[in-house]
């Protein structure tokens, strides 16, 4: 485990079992990091960069499983799915976009239906963090 996936678990509620452990690594690997933040930086939601992949991923893992087929829909699953990649998203400097009006201060989101199977909406990223926790070096070989 890496040391995001070790510092999240050391502070989550969400259970730390094959699946979850599973989750985290593939959020955390580089690719998917940057592909987040390259979605966020366009202004849509982060979970757009991965979401395909992790539907295929994690759809029917048995422990924590997206689908929609086990009663209550999994929506607590999707929920902490969305709980992980914010905490990835801080640790690289992106923190949620606030939707501010008159009675409102919540944080932005969006329909992500047209990209995903299981998820309805998602949060939108800014990078807000000027020096953070970790970075992602792009090379061009």
């Amino acid at each position: 485990m890496n040391q995001i996936i070790t510092d999240f678990f050391s502070s989550s509620l969400i259970p730390k079992n094959r699946d979850t452990i599973n989750l985290m690594t593939f959020l955390t690997l580089p690719e998917s990091v940057n592909k987040m933040i390259v979605i966020s930086e366009i202004g849509m939601p982060a979970l757009i960069g991965v979401v395909k992949e992790l539907e295929e991923r994690f759809a029917n893992c048995k422990s924590f499983p997206l689908n929609h087929d086990d009663k209550g829909a999994n929506a607590t699953n999707r929920r902490n799915t969305g709980w992980c990649i914010k905490y990835i998203m801080k640790a690289y400097g992106y923190t949620p976009i606030s939707k501010r009006s008159a009675d409102t201060n919540s944080i932005e989101r969006t329909r992500v239906g047209k990209f995903s199977k299981y998820f309805y909406t998602s949060t939108i990223y800014a990078k807000t963090i000027q020096n953070p926790q970790y970075t992602i070096e792009v090379k061009i070989l």
